[in-house]
């Protein structure tokens, strides 16, 4: 009965990615291209972004027929998408190429992080933060909700950061939900493995769409939907620590772009790599992307294994 539900959200992803690349195109919701940028992505200019609709409609129907209690992944990926949503339109719509302003976005960001991070506390009934579900630090609810904030937040944007060339943010996520699904076969959550398997399959069908050449790219839509569901599972699953492991890469794509600033104006106007985030700097070194992003999704999977492994032991 299972694999038939996880065919029919492929399904459902196929037939969204589809209809919504046809009507990106026809309404011009296209991704801009940055100039200083490496000049191979200059032939992407004019295709269609806000392409995480296409995952975000059957991740939503799948969550509500297998996390009916389990409203912190849920609410997470609504309103990071949402944020996600107002961002894109005000970029292709509005026409204002920045998007919203930086201090207005975190604004957004800061306040549905303290809203996920105080129902955390009101459903889940602990304030515990952890390796595992046997190795956690209990703090005060006031400093877990700060933290689940900051948390949530990182994990979006370091998500958002990764979603630099075709398919990547895609394929580094896949195995996290791999990880996922086993995790939560362990802990003895049926239901949540399933729901998780069932984001591989729309994830899967995004691919379709996303993998090189991009017909569409994710955009904020999905880039801070599928990062605050990653942060909204590890708070369920009481693994926020292990993350610094499963989402290795994300974890990298965020800190070089923090050396890069530092090192930028340390050195007045040098730079450490050659562009942030550093998967720029591997393609502006000579390699493919599509060599990058293989490299990358190797990696995620060998860091979302070890921390199976760590959390097998621990």
């Amino acid at each position: 009965m299972f694999i038939l539900q996880w065919i029919i959200i492929l399904i459902i992803t196929l037939i969204a990615g589809q209809f919504i690349t046809n009507k990106l195109k026809k309404y011009n919701l296209e991704q801009t291209i940055r100039d200083d940028g490496p000049q191979t992505h200059l032939k992407k200019q004019g295709t269609p972004s806000m392409g995480g609709l296409i995952f975000l409609i059957p991740i939503i129907i799948a969550s509500f027929i297998y996390l009916p209690h389990s409203i912190i992944p849920l609410l997470a990926l609504i309103g990071y998408g949402s944020i996600g949503i107002y961002d894109d339109l005000d970029k292709r719509v509005i026409k204002k190429s920045g998007g919203i302003s930086i201090k207005k976005k975190l604004l957004l960001e800061i306040m549905i992080g303290l809203l996920v991070g105080i129902l955390a506390v009101v459903y889940q009934k602990n304030t515990n933060i952890g390796f595992t579900e046997h190795l956690f630090i209990n703090v005060n609810w006031i400093i877990y909700v700060l933290f689940i904030a900051f948390f949530i937040i990182a994990v979006t944007n370091g998500t958002n950061l990764t979603d630099g060339l075709d398919g990547l943010a895609t394929l580094t996520t896949i195995p996290i939900f791999i990880f996922f699904v086993g995790i939560s076969l362990l802990q003895g959550n049926n239901a949540l493995a399933q729901f998780n398997a069932l984001v591989i399959a729309a994830l899967l069908g995004f691919l379709v769409f996303n993998k090189h050449p991009a017909r569409i790219f994710m955009g904020d839509t999905g880039s801070l939907a599928l990062g605050a569901l990653v942060a909204g599972m590890s708070i369920l699953l009481n693994v926020e620590f292990l993350l610094l492991i499963f989402g290795f890469i994300y974890l990298v794509e965020s800190v070089s772009v923090l050396l890069q600033v530092a090192y930028f104006k340390n050195t007045y106007g040098k730079r450490l790599f050659k562009m942030a985030p550093i998967h720029h700097h591997f393609e502006l070194s000579g390699w493919g992307e599509s060599k990058v992003v293989i490299l990358f999704t190797i990696i995620a999977f060998l860091t979302s294994a070890l921390s199976y492994i760590i959390y097998t032991v621990l």
